[in-house]
């Protein structure tokens, strides 16, 4: 894809980002919060409503299929095609009202070319394209320290992994802590933006991680599987985000140490 085409295609993708984010700030409707798969795996009709708004925008600016959260769903990955999450983090939508995303990422041929995080409530805007580096609320997003252990960094994870991972229960205790947020595309946010030395995550959709997955690339993180397989953005799975030292520490740490 030409850099001038891939840079239209994210001004129009930041624009839409953005009036859905104030959609999800004032949206003029009841919340309607209905359950999903489990009580806490919610869905609400702002949810609905931006993931719409989205899919309308970006189908009639490019024509391309969309892969959305809540229901809308796609053949094949052929081509090119938006993934959007409307809402990460409906709970925290919900219960705290901060700590929550709008995630839209462009996909060629599986291959994220395009992706944006907006944090609604902080303001902040995390972009990136492929080969044309990350951003915040247009600043350049340094790369990450590529030497620094995961000893001395706060890692992200959450209770339902280190509960079933109990080598990474001790390499917690190893590290300088860890923090949940309750949205995966700002935690890795955080990776990229070099606040957070990694993040952990037994199971993730596509359209959580997809637009994170290039933010995070492109300020130099390693992205793959938890037992360190290519990150396919296209299938659900676990994810270890983290910067290149302590991404390999802790892949050792978690699946290949002896004990």
């Amino acid at each position: 894809m030409e850099k001038d085409e891939l840079q239209k295609l994210l001004d129009c993708a930041v624009s839409t980002v953005k009036q859905a984010a104030e959609m999800a700030l004032d949206p003029g409707i009841e919340l309607n919060i209905e359950t999903k798969s489990n009580r806490n795996d919610l869905v609400t009709d702002v949810d609905k409503a931006v993931e719409q708004f989205i899919v309308d925008k970006m189908t009639a600016a490019t024509g391309y299929p969309v892969l959305g959260e809540e229901g809308h769903r796609v053949d094949s990955f052929e081509g090119r095609v938006w993934l959007i999450d409307p809402i990460d983090g409906t709970m925290n939508y919900i219960e705290t009202r901060r700590d929550y995303a709008i995630s839209l990422a462009l996909c060629e041929n599986g291959v994220p070319v395009l992706g944006v995080v907006q944090d609604v409530v902080a303001g902040k805007t995390y972009t990136a394209t492929l080969g044309g580096g990350a951003f915040c609320n247009g600043t350049p997003l340094g790369k990450v320290d590529s030497a620094i252990d995961y000893r001395q960094v706060v890692l992200i994870t959450d209770l339902k992994e280190i509960r079933a991972l109990p080598r990474l229960a001790k390499a917690l205790e190893e590290s300088r802590g860890h923090r949940r947020y309750g949205s995966a595309a700002l935690e890795m946010a955080e990776v990229a933006a070099g606040k957070a030395g990694g993040f952990i995550h037994l199971w993730v959709s596509p359209w959580d991680i997809a637009a994170a997955t290039l933010i995070c690339t492109e300020t130099g993180c390693t992205v793959s599987r938890l037992d360190g397989t290519n990150m396919d953005v296209r299938q659900k799975g676990s994810i270890l985000a983290a910067w290149p030292t302590v991404h390999s520490d802790l892949q050792y740490r978690l699946i290949q140490a002896p004990n």
